[in-house]
């Protein structure tokens, strides 16, 4: 359900102001003495782009403790009013109190759009958790150094890091778990906040800064990678120090067909596994080429073979490197698994419709499931279902297939694809309102 309200903080300080209050210690009329813990739930908002389905407010299935007029008994210490004066209660000391919950907020992120400065010779950089991906790259590029995590979407840092995003370019550069050096967020309130307290007052939710500038730390806990996937559940993350790299010379893409889904995964594996050095290594089954085709009719970009597809980059800083790094990834390919339409290239736009059929997978395939109908059945971004699933390189060619043939012959329709250089791949299901 939609939130109850959305609220745009700018500082540090007002994060503080609004976890405060969404934990607060009211007296309602009719309570009598006994006071009532209202507490407003709080999903913190980066670009919206995110598939795991944290931004939606979920009720818990029991949720018989809360919103109810039982009276229940809390330790005294957790609240703000028994923290102050003079008065000293005992740890076990309880207090009796009524607890509601009362809707939930959205904290969007999009005032945070600091960006450091990049010092010489240093790989990281600062910015502010509402930054996006696209934005801190077009900022870097006078540098030579960019930002290389690519989840697919121009998300926030912010919510990159929430999620512990990954993306085409993770074969090379890893995921966000490890290219997060540092992070600030404020943690939820330590205590109830009184009533009698405004906004401005009181105690306040603690604001933490963790991690390092250094690219090696082995001091202490990684506190860094404890945010890192926790989805906005152990505080609101305000920025992130990241690690950035320089722009290759040198890139080749390229892409080819196999007969079969199974034949084109055990090229990846064998690719991997002998130590070529792609950049980037995507695979379509091919149902996804055949949304691709129907997508390009009254376009320049041609339609392919609707067989299973592997798509490469390569990059480097040495032109002979880059092209013997394609060879002999050909050479898999070609005189190893059989594989065929073996296409590269080299300058921009030519590379960008190499790919076309991989950066148009999502609405394409939602196009093929009726998507722009004027009927207003067909599958549309909200109803539609993206799966994600990471298994290790020796069973990776066996449960692709056995995913795309399951999805066949149980007759729903879907897409699969794969960021298949670390085993991670996905089924894009559309489904239509009828």
């Amino acid at each position: 359900s939609p939130p109850d309200a959305v609220l745009y903080p700018s500082s540090v300080e007002e994060i503080q102001d609004i976890l405060r209050l969404c934990c607060r210690e009211v007296y309602r009329e009719g309570d009598g003495d006994v006071p009532t813990v209202e507490i407003v739930s709080v999903i913190p908002y980066g670009a919206g782009t995110s598939l795991e389905g944290h931004l939606s407010f979920l009720l818990p299935r029991d949720d018989s403790i809360i919103n109810n007029n039982d009276i229940v008994e809390i330790p005294s210490s957790l609240f703000e009013s028994s923290n102050s004066g003079d008065s000293q209660l005992l740890k076990n000391e309880k207090k009796r109190v009524r607890i509601k919950r009362k809707g939930g907020i959205s904290i969007d992120m999009s005032n945070f759009q600091s960006i450091g400065e990049l010092t010489p010779g240093d790989g990281f950089i600062k910015v502010g958790a509402g930054v996006t991906r696209n934005s801190l790259n077009d900022a870097l590029r006078h540098t030579g150094m960019q930002f290389m995590i690519d989840p697919g979407a121009d998300a926030t840092l912010g919510g990159m890091t929430a999620c512990g995003a990954s993306g085409t370019a993770a074969v090379k550069y890893l995921t966000m778990r490890e290219n997060v050096l540092g992070l600030t967020a404020v943690l939820p309130p330590q205590t109830i906040s009184s009533a009698s307290n405004d906004a401005g007052s009181g105690l306040k939710p603690r604001a933490v800064t963790c991690g390092s500038n250094a690219l090696k730390n082995s001091a202490g806990y990684n506190l860094p990678g404890l945010f890192v996937g926790s989805e906005g559940t152990l505080g609101v993350i305000t920025d992130v120090t990241v690690k950035i790299y320089p722009l290759p010379s040198h890139v080749i893409a390229g892409s080819c067909t196999f007969d079969d889904l199974h034949t084109a995964a055990e090229a990846v594996t064998t690719i991997r596994m002998i130590g070529i050095p792609v950049s980037r290594i995507e695979l379509l089954d091919e149902m996804s080429i055949r949304a691709f085709n129907q997508s390009v009719k009254n376009e320049e970009l041609k339609p392919m073979d609707e067989k299973a597809t592997l798509f490469f980059e390569f990059a480097g800083h040495s032109e002979s490197s880059v092209i013997a790094d394609l060879s002999a990834a050909r050479a898999v390919c070609v005189d190893d698994f059989e594989g065929s339409n073996f296409v590269s290239a080299t300058d921009e736009a030519t590379r960008n419709k190499v790919w076309a059929a991989r950066h148009r997978l999502y609405y394409s395939s939602i196009a093929l499931r009726g998507g722009g109908d004027d009927d207003g059945k067909g599958a549309t971004s909200q109803s539609t279902i993206v799966t994600d699933v990471c298994v290790p390189f020796s069973s990776f060619a066996d449960i692709v297939s056995a995913t795309a043939e399951d999805l066949r012959d149980m007759g729903v329709f879907g897409t699969v694809f794969g960021h298949c250089g670390d085993g991670n791949y996905h089924a894009i299901l559309p489904l239509r309102s009828d």
